[in-house]
């Protein structure tokens, strides 16, 4: 019946079409639909869950399933464009369960796309992964993504989604997921304001969180996740061949070449816990971190023995910072954002005895880590005692003085190239 269905359609499941049951996780009744083949999204085609009030819309996979994804953006042109489709997809309100349906054959990925025009939006869904990924996004076609505004190539906004990763059982293996965003754009140049990850829940079994490989001139914001995930696992393509995975949090890859614009990858107001790296960095790109508190056994593995890692200024991600007046990184209501807003914490695991340093090579700029920096309540002085009840209105703007105070008692790391010049007051 979607195959049917015509472009710039909203495709609405309802609860009130079958019997539902009660998931035994979230003790919701459910309303299950069973899919026999994968869904090609068409151009302008939304997928919503319409539940009524307590229900929860599950898209589970029938026994005869095979295919190695459920959902395909730009699936049907092999690997081409089509620059006449404009209208965005938007996929929300549902709880995909991609496995169990046929234990000896799980699924690869939920979401997967290669080379379209337009945005794909996954917001306010529920994401049991498989065993590759929650969204395997890939495009080998070559596109300056600045020539001409109605060809910005593939987007993607993933927004409020909860992503669950659970042992994933055969009859003769137990697995882990491999990732939970996969992106390989590599192609895809000068691309800014299409590709967003923001204020997700990551958490469970995943071997490594996400790998992101974008062109030069391009960027990526990444805002207010919260990740909690244990890396401890095997994966399938571990049991199939024998090498073992990276584990870790973020796997950001850039340039292998100097002569062109590195990408950009920009971190703010990230809660990072994981039992492994949090950061691995290969090649040359551009890094801002603002407001990140990483807990894990390492921060850093950059792997650029030829290639340089630059930290950008983070003051302008500022306004993408949680705002918590009981946080370290207190939101202050000024038009100008403050280093006391950005600062990054990083706290080890695991008895580990790693620094906020370890593992930190080659690298241009500051990046900013500190605890002694901002209080965690708010100083007396900035409070308008006039009100009984504090909220960001009651905050006011501290003065230069104090400003001056809290940049002397930031930990800072600077580093150039090959050369690590650092000072910290952590």
């Amino acid at each position: 019946m979607i195959k049917r269905i015509p472009d710039n359609t909203v495709i609405l499941l309802s609860s009130k079409t079958t019997s539902p049951t009660v998931a035994p996780t979230t003790g919701k009744p459910t309303v299950d639909y069973l899919i026999a083949s994968p869904i090609a999204l068409k151009n302008g085609q939304d997928i919503i869950g319409a539940a009524d009030d307590g229900f929860e819309i599950v898209i589970k996979l029938h026994p005869g399933f095979t295919n190695r994804y459920m959902i395909g953006v730009g699936v049907e042109y092999n690997g081409k464009f089509n620059f006449s489709e404009t209208i965005d997809n938007h996929i929300k309100h549902i709880t995909f369960r991609p496995t169990g349906a046929n234990p000896d054959n799980p699924i690869y990925a939920i979401f997967y796309t290669k080379c379209y025009n337009r945005t794909l939006a996954i917001e306010n869904n529920v994401l049991y992964l498989p065993t590759w990924a929650a969204v395997d996004m890939s495009c080998n076609s070559a596109l300056d993504a600045s020539a001409n505004d109605l060809r910005k190539g593939p987007g993607l906004r993933f927004a409020n989604n909860k992503v669950i990763g659970e042992i994933i059982r055969t009859t003769r293996h137990s697995m882990i997921a491999e990732e939970a965003i996969f992106i390989n754009l590599g192609k895809i140049n000068n691309q800014s304001n299409k590709l967003e990850i923001i204020e997700n829940t990551f958490r469970g079994k995943i071997s490594e969180l996400a790998e992101i490989s974008i062109g030069s001139g391009s960027s990526i914001d990444i805002f207010r996740n919260t990740i909690s995930i244990d890396n401890k696992g095997t994966t399938r393509s571990e049991i199939r061949t024998g090498f073992e995975n990276r584990r870790g949090g973020f796997a950001l890859r850039g340039l292998g070449f100097t002569d062109r614009k590195a990408p950009l990858i920009n971190l703010a107001g990230n809660d990072i816990y994981l039992t492994t790296t949090a950061l691995t960095i290969i090649k040359q790109l551009d890094l801002t971190l603002a407001c990140n508190h990483f807990m894990a056994v390492t921060l850093w593995n950059v792997r650029n023995e030829y290639f340089s890692l630059k930290a950008v200024d983070p003051l302008p991600l500022a306004a993408e910072c949680r705002r918590s007046v009981s946080s370290t990184v207190g939101m202050a209501t000024t038009s100008a954002p403050t280093l006391c807003q950005i600062v990054n914490s990083w706290t080890p695991i695991n008895d580990s005895k790693a620094t906020a340093l370890t593992g930190l090579t080659n690298v241009e700029g500051q990046f900013y880590f500190g605890t002694s920096l901002c209080p965690t309540a708010t100083p007396p002085a900035l409070i308008n005692t006039k009100s009984a009840d504090l909220d960001d209105s009651d905050l006011v703007t501290t003065s230069s003085a104090g400003l001056t105070a809290a940049t002397t008692a930031l930990g800072v790391i600077t580093t150039f190239i090959t050369t690590l010049a650092v000072m910290l007051n952590l």
